[in-house]
């Protein structure tokens, strides 16, 4: 799913949010049976211990993930770490079991955005090309076998559907004409697509009009940092649940 934020856009799916909500109401009410029914100290302080290592697990892997489309490039909150790739460093979001996101780093990336026709790597960065999977959007299983199945063939009598290329390429009669015809033309395709390709689709095609732009310079680097609340929240419950089973 995707939420707009001022200048901003949240890139999630929405299964791994709706399982964090059914998680937290399963604790909550179990805590609450416990305080109901009396249940002896120390089985209630090592089931809730439990309840809380796996209240942060469910934090850390299902309701932190995202990825966000700002001004200044993307940035992949995955659950322990967060990356921030600028749009001048971006080669291609392409999807293999998560949506990745293949970018030039360092000099690569800055030679990539002065040299070389407008979108188009060079060899060179090409070569030093690194790429980052998107755990917020990830492939699933089901996807993956939809996406294999052949397509279906056209009934007698009715006419062929365009292939996907077609509808990027179509030529219209006047300047601007095709642009905005194959407007619905391109929604239904991605409308067809399942939800992580077609977020691909989008931040890539996000990604060539940025490196388009004229003027586009590697202004910051590359970055990736580890995120101290998610593995506080996985590794603090664990060491308190340590504690209770063995004292």
């Amino acid at each position: 799913m995707r939420s707009p934020e001022g200048n901003r856009e949240v890139f999630r799916l929405a299964p791994p949010v709706i399982l964090w909500w059914v998680w937290v109401a399963f604790a909550v009410a179990n805590v609450a049976d416990f305080a109901i029914e009396g249940a002896p100290a120390r089985f209630a302080i090592v089931v809730s211990a439990i309840l809380v290592t796996i209240t942060g697990l469910a934090y850390a892997l299902a309701l932190r993930p995202r990825v966000i489309a700002e001004p200044s490039g993307l940035t992949i909150v995955n659950p322990f770490r967060d990356h921030h790739v600028p749009w001048a460093a971006i080669q291609a979001v392409d999807t293999g079991e998560w949506v990745r996101v293949h970018y030039a780093p360092g000099e690569a990336a800055a030679g990539q955005a002065a040299a070389g026709p407008p979108g188009v790597p060079s060899p060179q960065s090409s070569a030093a090309s690194k790429a980052v999977s998107c755990w917020a959007l990830y492939i699933s299983a089901r996807t993956k076998r939809r996406v294999a199945r052949p397509a279906p063939r056209p009934r007698a009598g009715l006419p062929r559907p365009l292939p996907v290329s077609s509808v990027f390429t179509t030529p219209g009669p006047e300047p601007g004409y095709a642009e905005k015809s194959r407007l619905p033309e391109e929604a239904k395709y991605l409308a067809s697509l399942p939800a992580a390709k077609a977020i691909a689709v989008r931040l890539d095609t996000h990604a060539g009009r940025e490196r388009a732009r004229p003027g586009l310079a590697l202004e910051h680097p590359v970055t990736a940092r580890w995120s101290w609340p998610p593995i506080a929240a996985v590794v603090l419950p664990v060491l308190a649940l340590l504690i209770a089973v063995l004292a």
